[in-house]
Order: structure tokens, then sequence, then C-alpha cells
């Protein structure tokens, strides 16, 4: 058995035997009455005086008569400073554990002690408990204090955990809380209100991305979730609201990246009778706001750059911003041909857009917003990526648009909103059009909006910054992942672990075996043993990482008497034996097949790692690698036909 088995069950044995003494190991309250943040920082005030206080316990040593231990809660820790003789006996009545039992009590566990404020001889504040008691049994051990959480997926997924370790790294979170305080502060100051949309729509709209689909049973329909909640908003200022936001959910089916998570939160506001230019003055106004009253400055490192939020922010044309950091003039670029070429001369790998503005867009993105480090307006946007907003009275080409960009990355968009119905429809109806040819993001037709905009609505201008993207700036923090606690992660599978723990995810639960599929390792027939067998598993070892998600069936073997073996993997592997010519030929041929594969060289052999391995390449030509073995992973009938001519490795 593993050694978190063997714990486990141990502390299960403890949590049996605290039953069978009549006391409850997960009681409902802790009756406490003071935080340990308080006591250590207001010792005078509360030295000789009984508290209670309950918490993590976070360490646990005896010396002597004596146990030392520290309790940990939101606000910090102290020391419990236990002097065996001071406890009371356990009592079922009083539900505390009594000196007999102390062994009971395991790091980890979520305790309350009752006692008096002292300091010890070295000058500790502690508490001297008189009283003790488990308010949650921990089952399973806390990670080791000074190893901690490394693996950067768990520091994801079970971030509970390194916050427990390192308590210090939940004061970004604590920020993140007090600045959506503070935006709402600011709003609600400035005469907004507040009102909830919905997030489950019938029509996905007020913005160009792929939406996550859902069905809602009670209709017996189709609905979207939320790419933005622009549209109700604007019906908020129609019924006569002269300014509203909210402060809620957002989903799109999109990429994850450093700056972006499928689900994430956005403050999106309306205002009446006024255009975008009054949003850039708003938004400058909040940044400052947010630095001064959440952490007590307006100057901030983004991007290995201080940033200062009390001065004016510069303001550009995307055009003009195009010309200045990608020496290329759009003005010159008369048509979509000309957009084209001006692509190709950057790189650009993606789908050609449809149109010159659109081309412009890409150039931007491409070349020139890592350079928006300070913060940047940027304004003029092409119309035909803003079908919403209201077109510049002097260059229709342009809407009344902005973009705020701090340390490169996009921090909000924002724009004068298109009140003109039939304008407004006539734009719809291009982006059913591009909707038609097979567009994902493009924006539906929603007919009931229309009909709204035809009841008249005020000139209007909306505000809207991503909350974990400003969350990411004051707190100089370089991935959103730093500040979602939370974010998008795939599914886990049910591990070997879980399964002997829990009896969960057999066979049928996880991946049946595909036999459609094979990786065949070809490995030279004149090398020493030791060689073909080190060459066989790193190109296993590659080929089954490259296919994580679907190499391991995940599930278990079970003898007669109960003891669970792990499964062999998802896909048959063949092991073959070639001569040094026909291997170099295989190789070559694999190049062009387009199949997943791994060539071992003799340098991956000797060199003691990567480093010495690219060092031997660069001194050699392709042709001058000596392989050693091949691996490929594939169809049976594409593999078996580069394959079919080895005999099987039997010695």
């Amino acid at each position: 058995m593993s050694s978190l088995v063997e714990i486990r069950n141990e502390r299960l044995a403890k949590v049996q035997k605290l039953r069978d003494l009549g006391i409850n190991p997960y009681p409902s309250q802790a009756n406490r009455d003071t935080s340990t943040k308080e006591i250590v920082e207001n010792y005078d005030k509360f030295e000789g005086k009984e508290v209670r206080v309950a918490g993590r316990l976070l360490s646990l040593r005896e010396h002597g008569g004596l146990v030392f231990g520290h309790v940990q809660d939101q606000s910090g820790q102290v020391q419990l400073y236990i002097e065996l003789s001071d406890l009371r006996p356990t009592s079922k009545e009083e539900q505390h554990i009594g000196p007999e039992h102390i062994s009971l009590i395991d790091i980890g566990d979520i305790v309350g002690a009752t006692g008096t404020v002292t300091k010890t001889k070295r000058g500790e504040v502690s508490i001297r408990p008189s009283k003790l008691q488990i308010l949650a049994k921990s089952i399973r051990p806390l990670p080791e204090k000074h190893e901690g959480l490394k693996d950067p997926e768990l520091l994801v997924r079970k971030r509970y955990l390194d916050m427990i370790m390192s308590p210090e790294k939940r004061q970004r979170f604590e920020k993140g809380a007090e600045i959506l305080f503070a935006i709402r502060n600011f709003l609600n100051s400035k005469g907004f209100l507040e009102i909830k949309t919905p997030i489950i729509q019938p029509f996905y709209g007020g913005g160009l991305a792929k939406p996550f689909q859902t069905h809602v049973n009670a209709l017996g329909e189709d609905f979207y979730l939320a790419i933005s909640h622009e549209l109700y908003l604007k019906r908020l200022i129609t019924a006569g609201f002269e300014n509203v936001y909210n402060i809620v959910g957002y989903f799109r089916n999109e990429g994850i990246d450093r700056s972006h998570n499928p689900e994430f939160n956005m403050l999106e506001t309306m205002t009446a009778y006024q255009n975008y230019e009054y949003n850039m003055g708003l938004t400058e106004e909040m940044y400052k706001h947010i630095g001064e009253s959440v952490f007590g400055k307006t100057n901030f490192t983004v991007a290995g750059h201080e940033i200062d939020f009390g001065k004016s922010w510069q303001r550009m044309d995307m055009i003009d911003a195009v010309r200045k950091y990608a020496n290329i003039d759009f003005d010159e670029v008369k048509d979509v041909a000309a957009a084209h070429q001006v692509l190709d001369s950057i790189g650009y790998k993606g789908e050609m857009p449809n149109s010159v503005g659109e081309s412009m867009v890409k150039v931007f993105e491409e070349k020139v917003e890592e350079h928006l480090v300070e913060p940047t307006f940027i304004t003029g946007h092409p119309v035909e990526i803003s079908p919403l907003a209201k077109a510049r009275e002097d260059d229709p080409r342009f809407v009344e648009r902005f973009e705020v960009f701090i340390g490169g990355i996009e921090g909000g968009d924002n724009w004068t909103e298109l009140n003109d119905p039939m304008e407004l429809f006539r734009r719809f109806k291009e982006q059913e059009n591009r909707k038609e040819a097979g567009d994902d993001e493009a924006h539906p037709l929603d007919w009931e909006f229309i009909e709204m905009l035809e009841h008249g609505m005020p000139p209007t201008t909306g505000l809207g910054p991503g909350i974990e993207r400003l969350t990411m700036t004051f707190t100089e923090s370089d991935h959103i992942d730093e500040v979602m606690f939370f974010p998008m992660l795939r599914r886990q599978k049910t591990t070997t672990l879980q399964q002997e723990l829990y009896g969960v995810g057999d066979v049928e639960a996880t991946h049946a075996q595909d036999f459609t599929k094979r990786m065949v390792i070809a490995v030279r027939d004149d090398i020493e043993p030791w060689q073909a067998m080190n060459a066989a598993t790193h190109s296993s070892a590659y080929l089954g990482n490259k296919m994580q998600a679907t190499f391991d069936t995940a599930g278990l073997f079970k003898t007669s008497d109960g003891v669970l073996h792990p499964k062999n993997s998802q896909y048959p592997i063949v092991l073959v034996k070639a001569d040094e010519k026909a291997l170099s030929k295989l190789i070559g041929k694999v190049r062009d097949s387009g199949l997943l594969y791994l060539g071992f060289s003799r340098d991956m052999l000797v060199a003691t790692d990567d480093k010495q391995v690219q060092i031997n390449f660069d001194e050699k030509t392709d042709s001058e690698i000596e392989y050693l073995a091949i691996g490929i992973f594939g169809p049976n009938e594409e593999v078996e036909k580069l394959t079919k001519k080895f005999s099987l490795w039997r010695g």
C-alpha cells in the first residue's frame, strides 16, 4: 500500500476512535471570539486574558511535558503553548481532547483552542490552552512544508493546498475582491445603478466571439451563455435608466493563454447622452481611484515598466499606431488584395480577412499591441469589426470606439453605441452573411433588439474592462491564472490511487482500448541489448507523453484476493528490429508521413542532458545523425505500410 493510503487509514482509525469516545470530529460550530492577528498585534490588550481561537494546525511537536503547535486562520497564526497538565481530561460533554488523547490530533486538523494569552521565554506570543477541540479531522496529510506544491498544474488545480502552505499568496485574491468593492463604490458615487442581466440568453450578442451553447429543457429550445451583456444594458437605457452597470460572467468558447480564459468577468456600463470620449475620462479616473483606495498608490510595475495611473493616458488612432510601430500606412492600402500582400510581408500565417479594415486589425495585433506598455487608448477601429458602434462622421471607415492597452495587453473595449435601427439592421445582415459563410464569431440577427431600437434609444456609450486583466495590472501579475482562483482546466482523469482509495473509475468509466491504432518502435539490430532497451523505452515514453490525454486507459485489473493492478496502455506497442540502412530510410519516410514519431539518436543515448545533445547537433548535418531507433504512432494501416518488412524483436 502507498504511504498516503497508510496515513489515511491511520487517520480514519483516529476518526473512529474519537467517535467511540463520544467526540464529534466534525461539529457544526467553533465558538471562537478572537482572531490570531488581533492577539499577536495587541498583546498588551490580551495578556493574561482567556480567548477562543480556531484554525488549521500547521505544526505540532512535543518537548518533554510541553507540546508546541501553530494555529492558522485567515488573519495569520499564533503559537499554542500546551502544558499537558493544564489540559482538562477528554470530555464527551464538553467535546474537548485531554492530554491522554492528544495523539488523536494531527497536523492539518482544524482545531479550536481556549486558553490564556502569554509569551514564551523566547518572547513569542502564545495561547496556553486549557481546552482543545477538533473542529474538522483531516484524513489527508498536508504537503511537506519546505517542498510545497511544485507541479504547475497542481498549483492551480489544488490551489487551496498552496494557500494553506503559503498564506501570503491569498493576498492577490483579497486585493482582487477589494478592487471589485472599489469599482462598485466608484460607479455608485457617480450615480450608476447595478442591475443584473441574464447570463443564459436566447441570442448571443454584444461582441464578436464564439459562444457556448446549452439547452433549456423547460422551454425546449437552445440558448447561449452570454458573450456580452451589452444588448440588455441598452434595453435598460431605452427604459429610462441613464447610468447602469453590471459585473457578471462572460463566456467565450475560444483560446486559453496568459491573458484569456473561456469564462471571465467584466465590468460593463451604459451611460445615456454621452459618447465614447466621456468613457476615456471615466476610465482614467476609475484606475486612479482603484490604485489610491485599494493600494494607496498610483505607481505600479507592469511588464517590467513603471506606470503611473495618476498621469493622463496617451490616445492614438489604430491606423496611426500601425504606421508608427509596424511602419505600414493603411491609407495607402486601397483594396483587399493589397491588404493581403501586407499580411504576407509581415509573415502572417492565419486565415486571410475579407476586408482592408480587418487586415489592419491583424497587423495591429501582430506588430503593435506588444509596444503599448504605457496606458493607451487605441481609437478609430474599422467598421467591419464593430457592428454595434457608431461610425465616425469625419471618416465612416472607422467607428467611435476605443480599447485600453496596458502592459501590451488589451484591458477593455468601449464605443459610442449605434442607435440608428436601420443602419444596425444593415450591419446585422452583413454579419448574418458572414455566419452563413462559416464565421463562428459573426454576430446573430436579434430582431427583438432591432424592435427596441426603433422605439428610440438616446445617444449612449459603454465601458467594458475585463476584471481579471484589470486585477493582473494592479497586482503586477503576468498570467491570468494568477488572479483566477478557479481557471478552466481539463477534467482530471481518475488516478490509480483514487481507484485504490474509493473503488471508482473502472474500465467502463475510462478509455476502452483502441485497436485501430498502434505504436511501433523500430530498433537497430546491431546495438547492445541495454542500448536497445534504452532507445525503445525513451521512444515509447516520448510518444506516450505526447498522447497523455488518451494513452492511459486509467483502469485497474483486480485479482481474486482484491489486489488492484493498473491497466496497461491504451494502444498496442510493437517492437521490431531493423538494420542501420533500413532504419535510416524509414526515418525519411516517416517524416513525410505526417505521423507522430520520435527519432532516437546516439547523441540522446550518451549525452547527459538536452543542452549537450543540442551542442552535438550544432556540429552535424541531418545526414550525419546516427539513429538507433524510431518510434511511430498512428492508424494501423499507415504504420503497417511503413514497418511491415521488419520482423518482431524477440531477443
